[in-house]
């Protein structure tokens, strides 16, 4: 049967997800009767979601989000605001011949759905056992694990205490577990936090890892902490040491502004400021299509660019089409922008990812973007970042 055949009487809507370039593909033209043409961004802008859907149900999405890009099997039931007796099913799973590529459904639920909401029996809904990264879920009031899978067990194996019951400060000691703490409590106010955590393994060796953290009930004291599995840093551009003020005036967009003239054809140019053991990102931003941006704009380290190339160990990242993009920066920020493509570059420092450079179109480039002619810009960009850096401290 032809697959194109097939795929337009479908009941549903059938998508495909290229992880590192963040694109997804419509395979067919299914519409979920209350958001019409809006029903494909249900699947690509993390805003949009998290407006039409039930707030009780927000977190499940996220999980899913979270095991979809981590290149595993998920399913999730969840409804929209204003009809909640009616729930829909989202499904995905990895393409078994290309690990890069990722497919999906979106359906009307046919059996009926049990939401649970209230307290650890709640948690997790999407399979915690199942998760092959590290999660846990944490008790805020108790500063105790209540459970966790068997990655986490596997990784915190020698910290349990009798019974093999974890306390907070078995895993993160200290200023570690305050940490912790105040990040699970920005993810209970608002819904999510993502960013870097230092925590201590079973062998008492202190792991910096990528963390996302989210609610996991109605109240106020438990939160679900994964653990994502993030590839070594990639061999890629280095910042300059850092090197003493001269003396001179310094104006950060002024260097900016330097390199853009020296961009052919590019009509934005942007430095990401990457701080992600603070769940944030601040960016900078020169150009036509960055005017109306403010200087030094805070947004929160999920959905960024930064996330993506930590979590995919990218050398680069090249997004053709904004409208196509399923990451949240791209909805919240540059689509708003006009920027309908873009390349990014990360640089590094013995810390890891520090800063991204991020070079803006006004139209889409379906053939890809060579970086070739950014190359130059590469080490003057460096080093005016370890002067900008200087000056702050």
């Amino acid at each position: 049967m032809d697959f194109s055949l097939w795929a337009s009487g479908f009941p549903g809507l059938l998508w495909e997800i290229e992880h590192r370039r963040s694109r997804i593909r419509m395979l067919n033209g299914w519409q979920l009767p209350s958001l019409g043409e809006d029903t494909p961004r249900l699947l690509k802008d993390a805003r949009f979601r998290h407006r039409v859907v039930m707030k009780s149900d927000h977190t499940l999405l996220g999980e899913f989000w979270e095991m979809m890009t981590s290149r595993q099997s998920a399913m999730v039931s969840f409804r929209l605001e204003g009809n909640p007796h009616q729930s829909y099913l989202l499904q995905g799973w990895p393409c078994p011949q290309d690990t890069e590529k990722y497919f999906g459904l979106l359906k009307d639920a046919v059996s009926p759905v049990t939401f649970v909401s209230n307290g650890a029996a709640g948690t997790c809904q999407l399979a915690l056992g199942r998760a092959q990264y590290p999660v846990l879920v944490l008790s805020l009031d108790e500063r105790e694990i209540v459970t966790c899978n068997e990655a986490a067990q596997t990784l915190f194996e020698g910290a349990a205490r009798g019974g093999g019951d974890f306390m907070l400060e078995d895993i993160a000691p200290g200023d570690m577990g305050e940490t912790l703490l105040n990040a699970s409590r920005h993810a209970v106010d608002e819904e999510i936090w993502a960013g870097t955590l230092m925590l201590r393994s079973g062998t008492g060796s202190i792991l910096g890892s990528k963390v996302r953290i989210s609610p996991c009930s109605t109240g106020k004291d438990i939160v679900r902490i994964a653990l994502l599995n993030i590839p070594k840093t990639p061999a890629s551009c280095s910042l300059a040491p850092c090197v003493e003020p001269d003396g001179m005036p310094f104006s950060l967009k002024e260097g900016l502004e330097k390199l853009l003239s020296l961009c052919s054809g590019v009509e934005g140019l942007m430095f990401s400021d990457i701080q992600s053991t603070r769940g944030r990102v601040e960016v900078y931003g020169v150009g036509r299509l960055f005017s109306s941006l403010a200087w030094g704009t805070s947004h929160a380290y999920e959905g960024t660019i930064a996330q993506d190339i930590e979590r995919f160990s990218l050398d680069s990242l090249i997004v053709e089409d904004t409208l196509d993009s399923i990451k949240s920066i791209d909805w919240a920020m540059f689509i708003p922008c006009g920027v309908r493509s873009y390349f990014a570059k990360p640089f590094y420092s013995a810390e890891g990812l520090h800063a991204v450079l991020i070079f803006a179109f006004a139209v889409p480039s379906p053939g890809g973007i060579s970086d070739a002619a950014f190359r130059p810009l590469y080490e003057p960009f460096a080093r005016l970042v370890a002067r900008w850096r200087v000056g702050r401290t």
